[in-house]
């Protein structure tokens, strides 16, 4: 017995899943793009340098007193009297005590940008150097004997109170190139 041929079943004809133009799903698609983008926003948040010393700090604590009110009510047989008394405080804006000295030094090509850094400082105040350079290297503080390690995109930072009075030279290490002065007075 011989059959009839078949006739393809009705509706759009199957669409193939290999080879070029083949039906990938605009939705896998989008979210394969999405998930890339969320990972590159991602790395970027962590693998980027940490620069939140760089900004200065511009907080300051307030404190505030409201105004006082008294009320009095006086009441007799005829007539009733309110008597009302404002009175202002005085307010007072109190500042937090002031931040480390900040000192930042660039560095370009194994060189301070704008020639060796000179920076005065009051004896017994809090000090953050911070070098930032295109070369690897070593910033060291002499006097303090303070050493931390430098690299682009990776900032030097040195915090210190500055106890002794003098003049300071900070170098890079490496290439014994002065980047800065730093005077303490008393």
């Amino acid at each position: 017995m011989s059959q009839a041929p078949q006739e393809p079943p009705a509706g759009p004809p199957d669409q193939p899943t290999s080879g070029p133009g083949g039906g990938r799903n605009p939705w896998a698609v989008g979210a394969a793009v999405a998930a890339v983008a969320a990972l590159a926003i991602v790395l970027f948040l962590v693998l980027r340098p940490n620069d939140d010393d760089d900004s200065p700090d511009t907080t300051a604590a307030a404190q505030t007193t409201t105004p006082e009110t008294t009320t009095e009510e006086a009441t007799t047989e005829e007539a009733t009297t309110e008597e009302t008394t404002t009175e202002e405080a005085p307010t007072t804006t109190q500042a937090e005590p002031p931040g480390p000295q900040r000192v930042v030094v660039v560095v370009r090509n194994g060189q301070p940008v704008g020639g060796i850094k000179h920076a005065e400082i009051e004896q017994g105040s809090q000090v953050l150097f911070i070098v930032r350079s295109d070369v690897s290297d070593h910033v060291h503080l002499h006097g303090y004997d303070l050493l931390a390690d430098v690299a682009p995109g990776q900032p030097a930072r040195i915090r210190f109170r500055a106890t002794q009075p003098g003049v300071f030279e900070a170098e890079l290490e490496d290439r014994v190139v002065l980047i800065a002065e730093l005077e303490v007075r008393p």
